[in-house]
């Protein structure tokens, strides 16, 4: 864990326990009820932007990428630690954007679904 800044690493830990504890709770919820409401889409809204929150903490962290990690991936790859950091942040930051994009469609689409004429939960229930 020293490899990714162990402070940063260490205070978002138990916030990413507590994100993925809120997300199963919301879809053991969800699977128990008949239809999609508003206080559902709600509640999953605030999960997401917690997500969105907790993503761009990291992605905006300076000390993500330590130079002991980027010693190790320069001896892995046969590069330079010069020519790893910039690489692995652009990795980083691609894979953090599309997360944040998935939230927030994910946010849209369920503000989408009350709206609708079923409003459904589960597809395997609409017939």
């Amino acid at each position: 864990m020293t490899g990714f800044g162990n402070m940063s690493v260490m205070i978002l830990f138990p916030i990413t326990l507590l994100l993925l504890t809120m997300e199963i709770v919301l879809a053991s919820y969800k699977s128990s009820s008949p239809k999609w409401t508003a206080g559902l889409a709600y509640g999953n809204l605030i999960i997401n932007a917690a997500w969105t929150i907790l993503i761009t903490f990291l992605l905006l962290n300076p000390s993500l990428i330590l130079p002991y990690l980027a010693d190790v991936l320069a001896d892995v790859f046969q590069r330079s630690p010069d020519d790893i950091i910039p690489q692995v942040r652009l990795i980083v930051m691609v894979i953090g954007i599309a997360s944040i994009a998935t939230v927030i469609i994910d946010a849209f689409t369920g503000f989408r679904k009350p709206r609708s004429e079923d409003g459904d939960v589960n597809e395997a229930t609409r017939e």
